[in-house]
């Protein structure tokens, strides 16, 4: 079921913010048709609907919100044991299994899946804007980049440029640029914050960040606190590997750690900014931020866009939520 046909059965139970969305899935069912499966399904032409951003980022209240430590007990994605790793994960081997074909799999065991705004018309506007806000902003900041890799050459061994493998739009990965803010052999240094395979690594309490994290240099945890370190991010958004607003990038070893339903996230491309950081940023554990950036595939609009982007100036000068 799509679009309106869809609401007809999520009315009783689908929360205010639903209201206006692009379509909505129900249960494996759903794989039948033209498309191929559901990725497929999603990632195909079409368009629908509009939302508020005061609803798609309420969320239950936290108590105080207070920047995650470890101290406190929050754990980063990638703290977990062996014992976690073996305990009810969702089977990926990359060596015998493409990405993409791993999340065909895992969708058709959600319950309920909610689309992305598939217009063309809207697919070529947030390309225009994407390519002329990187090349301004690219331009703009050229002489703080070049002073920012040489504080980052001064102040650790090691390159001025991270490079990563992310994963964006669809299941595909693409190679993500940023400034190095951590020491270049912090993986030697603390090999526990990065075992990525731990079937319970998403929960309740966990982060993307923590505020006391050891592998930050002197600088890096200054160009986190000011987001200039994601300045190179601006080159993957040239590229058409990510969007200046869409779902943050994650690794390709965490999307086995996602409920099927959050599988929705990949339904649309990655982005420099997005809804969860207009929310709370690293102030938000790792459910809260898929929860979030679902509901921004489900409701994408240019004008939600837009003010995304205006909301993202305000986060950045005032610093809520960086670390």
């Amino acid at each position: 079921m799509t679009g309106s046909h869809a609401w007809d059965t999520f009315d009783r139970t689908a929360p205010g913010w639903v209201k206006g969305f692009h379509g909505a899935v129900s249960g494996p069912a759903a794989v039948a048709g033209s498309a191929g499966s559901l990725r497929e399904l999603a990632l195909s032409p079409r368009s629908m609907g509009f939302g508020r951003i005061a609803q798609l980022t309420q969320l239950p209240p936290a108590a105080g919100r207070a920047w995650p430590s470890s101290a406190d007990g929050a754990v980063r994605v990638g703290g977990g044991t062996e014992a976690d790793a073996r305990r009810d994960r969702p089977g990926w081997d990359p060596a015998r299994q493409s990405l993409a074909d791993f999340i065909d799999r895992r969708l058709t065991e959600a319950t309920v899946l909610y689309l992305p705004n598939r217009g063309r018309g809207y697919a070529f506007a947030k390309r225009a804007l994407d390519l002329v806000g990187a090349v301004v902003l690219l331009v703009l900041a050229a002489p703080v980049m070049l002073v920012i890799g040489a504080l980052i050459r001064l102040d650790s061994p090691g390159p001025a440029i991270f490079r990563q493998t992310r994963v964006t739009r669809g299941g595909t990965t693409f190679t993500f640029y940023k400034f190095r803010t951590m020491y270049a052999d912090a993986p030697d240094r603390f090999p526990e914050l990065y075992r990525y395979d731990s079937a319970d690594g998403i929960g309740d309490h966990t982060f993307y960040k923590l505020a006391d994290d050891p592998r930050n240099t002197r600088v890096g945890r200054w160009l986190r606190r000011t987001t200039l370190d994601e300045l190179p991010n601006l080159f993957n958004v040239l590229t058409g590997d990510l969007s200046l607003v869409g779902p943050r990038p994650d690794l390709p070893e965490l999307i086995p750690m996602y409920r099927p339903e959050e599988l929705t996230c990949l339904f649309t491309k990655a982005g420099l900014t997005g809804l969860a950081q207009v929310a709370g940023r690293s102030l938000l554990t790792v459910r809260e931020r898929l929860t979030i950036d679902s509901r921004y595939v489900a409701q994408q609009t240019l004008l939600l866009d837009l003010r995304i982007l205006w909301r993202t100036v305000i986060i950045v000068l005032t610093g809520r939520g960086a670390f």
